[in-house]
């Protein structure tokens, strides 16, 4: 991003500012609806997981399975513009009666040399977030705002998020003028700085780097490892 970066645009989801709201920036997971009875395989084309939501019974599925499928379509119809499956799963929330076995899923896959393909997956159902007010997706984070000011993260994260990812407003940041790369796009999350989230970090490297030489006191060669190790210990903690 250049120096001469668009204020963020401020959102008020709740009709009020916030002081602690935080933006992160960044490429979501690929996600959906995932209904009963039926997997939903999110992912690559050469890379996929099924999030399966079932009732247990394979009849009660097909049954709730188009139930749910028909609730969706009329959703749908009702829009104007062709509502997100993230819109229509929190307008499913506040459907009674409640608690057709219905999720949202995302997830993200890294590509690794060697160990090929790694994929991480979230789900939600309907009956959670409608219980707990819970929300979860995962993406990788590039920047962020906060107080007015756009910064860039010194390497991308890959975090599970308390939100879902939502489409980024005009002169936000300047991320709106990212054009999509092979499908992928810059999407929005907002979060307030008390929201826990995770953060992955991921090293790859031979087994003498990440275990035997990362545990040395000090970065050393782990010749006679042992006694080295043996010599770093003092109270049964290292370097001390």
């Amino acid at each position: 991003m250049s120096d001469d970066f668009h204020r963020p645009t401020l959102t008020f989801p709740d009709g009020a500012y916030n002081a602690s709201q935080v933006r992160l920036y960044g490429i979501p997971g690929s996600g959906g609806l995932v209904f009963p009875g039926s997997s939903k395989a999110v992912g690559t084309k050469n890379t996929s997981i099924s999030s399966n939501m079932s009732t247990g019974d394979p009849k009660k599925d097909e049954k709730a399975n188009a139930e749910v499928k028909k609730i969706v379509e009329e959703l749908r119809g009702k829009g104007r513009n062709i509502l997100s499956d993230e819109e229509i799963f929190k307008k499913l929330i506040t459907l009674p009666p409640f608690p057709l076995p219905t999720g949202m899923s995302y997830q993200i896959v890294l590509d690794t040399r060697k160990f090929g393909k790694i994929a991480l997956s979230t789900l939600v159902t309907l009956e959670e977030a409608a219980r707990e007010g819970k929300f979860l997706s995962c993406g990788i984070i590039v920047g962020y705002s906060y107080e007015g000011q756009c910064y860039d993260l010194p390497k991308p994260k890959i975090m599970l998020i308390s939100a879902f990812p939502q489409e980024i407003p005009l002169d936000d940041c300047g991320y709106d003028k990212k054009k999509p790369s092979v499908g992928d796009r810059y999407m929005l999350w907002i979060v307030d700085k008390l929201d826990q989230c995770i953060e992955f970090e991921t090293n790859q490297g031979f087994v003498e780097q990440i275990v035997l030489e990362a545990n040395m006191p000090g970065k050393r060669s782990p010749t006679m490892y042992a006694s080295r190790m043996m010599t770093g210990h003092r109270g049964g903690r290292l370097g001390d």
